[in-house]
This record gives structure tokens, sequence and C-alpha cells, in this order.
């Protein structure tokens, strides 16, 4: 519950009564009427109760034979530098009758069966490599991130993190003719107009004004943590054959941000560039944080 609600207690009281609903019959008119309206959380709920056999069907040939295990590895290498194409050790995998997403979590990766039964439709393990995606990939070791640099590699960092790994799943939606799933409206079509606002942000940064908050920032991906605009800006890179470099600087958001520069300027799609200060700003930032920067007062070696 907390990798798909957080600390949003108001999202998980809305699940809960659409679940209360869902599965009371007293409250059978007003689920009809939250389903005609097309309330998210009562379709959702409602497919559970009405495909509870067929998701336990799913289940249980799952369990017993997950034939995704070697192409979620594969399809998650495809993505990642050869220094985290490893295997994780006993890796736990969990099924839920909850939300409609995965997560990758410390103890696991997570799924909901929703999900995984939209994507296994779509194409078998790419859902579970997306997850472990995140499992294999290692990320860069700034040390002591100074105060008002700490909301912007946040937003690049979320947006590599993500935006790599979505090329393995998303990806695959966009290209298929109906994208069934709506990820152009979710991540592509809103990604200009996030870039250019991040650009503003950075422009002020760069001017000497006021570091940006990270709050900003978690409004500007919309709720999506890095998907948005994430997403965009790999596809981006990938469609200008530029996958080998993003591979290369697979673990440094700021190298990230500039190769996205790079493809963005040369895509006939006409994709926002940064702004040569922005630019500027983020290569200084990249000079900074070269090596993990020592906490302030730490002892020199």
């Amino acid at each position: 519950m907390a990798s798909i609600f957080g600390s949003d207690t108001t999202d998980l009281r809305a699940y809960r009564r659409a679940i209360e609903v869902v599965y009371m019959p007293r409250y059978d008119s007003l689920l009809q009427a939250r389903l005609k309206a097309e309330r998210w959380y009562y379709v959702l709920v409602n497919d559970y109760k009405q495909q509870e056999l067929a998701y336990r069907k799913f289940l249980t040939e799952t369990a017993r034979n997950p034939a995704y295990l070697e192409k979620m590895y594969t399809y998650a290498y495809e993505f990642l530098p050869p220094r985290n194409r490893t295997r994780v050790a006993d890796l736990t995998l969990g099924y839920v009758a909850i939300g409609n997403d995965a997560t990758s979590q410390r103890e696991g990766i997570y799924f909901s069966l929703r999900a995984a039964r939209d994507y296994g439709n779509i194409k078998p393990g790419i859902l579970e490599a997306h997850e472990m995606h995140h499992q294999l990939r290692t990320g860069k070791d700034f040390g002591t991130i100074a105060p008002e640099d700490m909301a912007v590699l946040w937003a690049l960092q979320t947006a590599q993190i993500e935006g790599m790994a979505d090329l393995i799943d998303k990806r695959v939606q966009v290209e298929q003719s109906a994208d069934s799933t709506g990820i152009r409206d979710w991540l592509l079509k809103p990604g200009p107009s996030v870039v250019h606002k991040i650009d503003s942000t950075l422009l002020v940064q760069a001017a000497g004004g006021p570091a940006t908050p990270l709050k900003f920032y978690r409004r500007l991906t919309n709720g999506s943590n890095g998907h948005l605009p994430g997403f965009f800006m790999a596809y981006t890179i990938y469609r200008q054959g530029l996958t080998k470099q993003l591979l290369d600087q697979a673990n440094d958001p700021l190298a990230f941000a500039l190769l996205y520069q790079k493809a963005a300027r040369q895509d006939k799609q006409h994709s926002p560039v940064f702004s040569d200060a922005s630019v500027r700003y983020l290569r200084q930032l990249a000079r900074k944080y070269a090596k993990p920067r020592p906490a302030p007062g730490a002892p020199k070696a």
C-alpha cells in the first residue's frame, strides 16, 4: 500500500471506499453510477471482483511456470551497462490484487495482478524487466550534495532512472499502433512542456537566483516520480541512435541531461532544447560533482 499511495492518505481512503462500494451489495446502485461515470478506482476494483477467477488462474499458472524469468533479465540487460548485468540473489516476486502498478523494493519486486496481466498481453516479461532494471542499476556517488543543488539533481536523477527503465516497457507500448494504455498522452505529449519548465528553473539558478524547491519538481512530474519527463527524454535519445552513450553514462543524471540536449538538437521532430545558459549551468554542476564531495568540515585525504 505504501508503494502505491505513499503518504497520500486521501487517495488511500478513496481506494478503500471503492473496495467497500464494489464488494458490499447494499451499494450496488452507487457502484453502477460510479462505473457509468468511469471513476477509475471503482472500475479497477470492480475488475478485480468480476475477473477474480481469471486472476486466480493467472496467478496459479505464473507461480507454477514463471516463463518470464529469463526474459526479465534479458530485457533489463538491454538498457543496462555491462557492469550492471548481474543477477539478484534470493529474489522475491510478489503479486497483489491491489492497484495497477509494480514496484521494486529492498524486499523484492511486487506487481499488481492487473498490471501483470495487461503488460503480459502486450509483451510477456517487459513489466517484470522494468522493475528488474531498478534492482540492478547502480547510481553515481555524489558525496555531500549542496542544499541548493538537491532538488535539481533529484529531478534529473529520477528522470534518468525511470526514463531508462521505461525504454523496456513504455517504448514497446507507444510503438504499437494501439497504445492501449495511453502512454503517449500520459508521458510523451506533456514532455516538451516539462522540459521547458525545467529549463526555466535552471536559468534562474544559473543567474544566481534562488534554488527551485523540491516540491515544484514533484508537482512537475505529475506524481510520476520521474516517468515524466524521463521517458520523453530517454526516448528522444533512443530515437537518435545514442543508446550506447546512454548506457555508458547510465549512473550520471547530469550526463543524461546533456545527452538529451545533443539528441534534441539533432531531432527532426523538434524536441525542445535547453537554453545555452542552462547547458553551461549543467556543465558547471557536472564539474562540481565530478568526484564525490566530502561533507563540510571533513578532513581531507
